[in-house]
Order: C-alpha cells, then sequence, then structure tokens
C-alpha cells in the first residue's frame, strides 16, 4: 500500500475517531461560524451536522450566552491559549437533557467544558476549537454526597422529634457564649431551662404519645417566641434549654413570663383529647463563680427545681 494510501487511512480513522467519541467536539472559525459539528452534538442538541456547519453558532443555539461566550472564544484567540471551564463554574455550556439511567437526579446535563484555539501552518489562529464532556455522573454524585453530609450534620446537631437543637448543641453554645463572658465580664447572659409541670407531676395521666405531642407544641412556642439570637434546645427528655446571649436574668425573665402564659392558655390537640401544660423556669445568669458548663447547668437546674417546688407553672432565678 502506498504512502499516500496510509495516509488517507489514518486520516479516515482519525476523522471516524473525532466523529464519534464520547464527548461534544466543535471546531468553529474565528466568526463563530460551524465547521465541525460531531455526532455527540447531532445526537444530544438534535441539529444533525449538515444544518449546523457554515451557521453561526450562536445561530444554532440562539440561548447561548453569546457575550460571554464570544469573550472567552476571543480570549483564547488573542492568547493562543486554553480555556477550561468546570460544572462548578457554570453547569452547563448547552441545555442538553440527561440521558443517564431513571434513577438519575439531573434533568440537564452537567458539562466541562475546554475551548482550545486551533493554530494555522502560518502561526496564525483561524479557528476554535470546543470540547465539551458529559459529567453528570461526577456532579450527581457530589451533590447527593453534599446532601448526605448535610443531613448528617442537621441530625448531629437537631433533637429529631422537635426540630430544636440537640443537648451536644446546647452545651456547644454555653461554650462559646462562657467564653465571650470571660473575655468580657460586664456583659450578661443567661441560661434558661424549661420543663413542662406534667412530666413532673402528672407523668402518669399521659401516654408516650401525648408527652410527644405535648413537647412538640412546647418547642413550637419556644422557637416563635424567644429572640432571633437565642438559641433553643431540647436538653433531654423532659427539658429545654435556652441560651440567651446578651440578657440579664431580669430580661430573661419578662420574656420567659410571657411564654409562660402563652404556654398556659395553650390548648393541645391529641389523639386522646385535648390536653394543656404548664411551665416552670429557672433562669441563671453568667457570674465569676461560674467556671465550666457544669456549674453553669447546674445553677440553671437549682433554679428549675426551685420553681417546681413552688407548686410549678413558676419562674425562679438565681
Amino acid at each position: 500500500m502506498s504512502t499516500d494510501s496510509n495516509e488517507l487511512f489514518e486520516l479516515h480513522w482519525l476523522f471516524d475517531m473525532l466523529h464519534n467519541i464520547d464527548a461534544g467536539l466543535i471546531v468553529l472559525d474565528v466568526e463563530y461560524n460551524i465547521q465541525l459539528w460531531n455526532s455527540f452534538m447531532e445526537n444530544h442538541s438534535g441539529v444533525s451536522s449538515a444544518n449546523a456547519k457554515q451557521n453561526s453558532l450562536f445561530d444554532v443555539f440562539p440561548d447561548l450566552n453569546s457575550n460571554w461566550l464570544r469573550k472567552k472564544m476571543d480570549t483564547v484567540v488573542a492568547l493562543h491559549t486554553p480555556i477550561h471551564i468546570s460544572w462548578e463554574q457554570r453547569p452547563y455550556l448547552f441545555l442538553f437533557k440527561s440521558y443517564r439511567p431513571i434513577t438519575g437526579i439531573a434533568e440537564q446535563m452537567f458539562q466541562n467544558v475546554t475551548i482550545r484555539p486551533l493554530t494555522h501552518i502560518d502561526g496564525t489562529v483561524k479557528h476554535i476549537c470546543i470540547i465539551v464532556y458529559d459529567v453528570t455522573d461526577v456532579a450527581t454524585n457530589k451533590a447527593a454526597l453534599s446532601t448526605a453530609n448535610r443531613t448528617i450534620q442537621v441530625m448531629k446537631t437537631t433533637d429529631e422529634l422537635t426540630g430544636l437543637k440537640n443537648r451536644n448543641s446546647i452545651e456547644k453554645a454555653l461554650g462559646f457564649t462562657l467564653q465571650a463572658f470571660h473575655k468580657s465580664p460586664k456583659s450578661s447572659h443567661s441560661l434558661i431551662m424549661i420543663r413542662p409541670d406534667y412530666f413532673r407531676d402528672e407523668e402518669g395521666q399521659y401516654d408516650y404519645l401525648i408527652s410527644d405531642v405535648v413537647t412538640q407544641a412546647v418547642s413550637q412556642v419556644l422557637l416563635s417566641s424567644v429572640k432571633s439570637n437565642a438559641f433553643v434546645g431540647r436538653f433531654n427528655s423532659e427539658k429545654f434549654a435556652i441560651v440567651l446571649p446578651n440578657n440579664n436574668s431580669k430580661s430573661a425573665t419578662d420574656l420567659l413570663s410571657r411564654v409562660r402564659e402563652e404556654i398556659a392558655a395553650l390548648s393541645i390537640e391529641t389523639n386522646n383529647g385535648t390536653v394543656s401544660t404548664t411551665l416552670s423556669i429557672g433562669i441563671t445568669q453568667v457570674d465569676t463563680s461560674i467556671k465550666n458548663i457544669s456549674d453553669w447547668v447546674g445553677k440553671a437546674n437549682e433554679a428549675l427545681t426551685l420553681a417546681e417546688s413552688l407548686g410549678g407553672n413558676q419562674i425562679s432565678s438565681t
């Protein structure tokens, strides 16, 4: 076989490979007219090579961000340097549907894009090559992992029944607030411990389902009634805790008085009828005698116990 024949075969193989490669391949002239349009682009765009070639890319795809893409391509031509665009910067260049399995979570194809200059034999750039890679699997897997991580983080910090912060989160908030106090001892911060009174003296009259309903109802009132900078959590199965930065015990008492009255007037619907409850509340403002989280929690619990010993539906502060 002659050298010319070998070169023709090699050229044919090369063209066949470029046409059928599993990536979009577009060659444009410097006026943005399409010179090559491979099968990937045909299959995903629905535009045949015959209909695409010699037409402006922006006529074939009028929805493209032409100003942005022209600047990118002009930079490639001017600097003789390729540009890579990650799906994380821009999810896609061409709005193609995702043809992944039915279990896929993406409606559109995520794409990595490379824009390369094609240098002529005279050293000038007369053509631009755009390569489009389908990275939908990578993008959706990363999105799924990110969602899973967020879910795990929420589970680590949130009480499942109420949606309030859990004990671990409360203790972290107490630690940060205590550090702030030791740096600025003149600041005022309060810890509130709250227990619905039926947990103390009427538990036998409620089954666990009703207890859960009451707990959820109290949680919603606490969330909606306290200040936006407050840290509201469920300390354990019977108690709630509120970390109230930049509030002394008096302002905390004023705030919780309104909450106590709102709970006392609340009718809570359950499967076993309407029930009601009241709150016992203990408040402790941090001071220099409190050295650690345990000290602060202990004093707040003492205040709560005092409120309960007075018959419940009371606020006590230490």
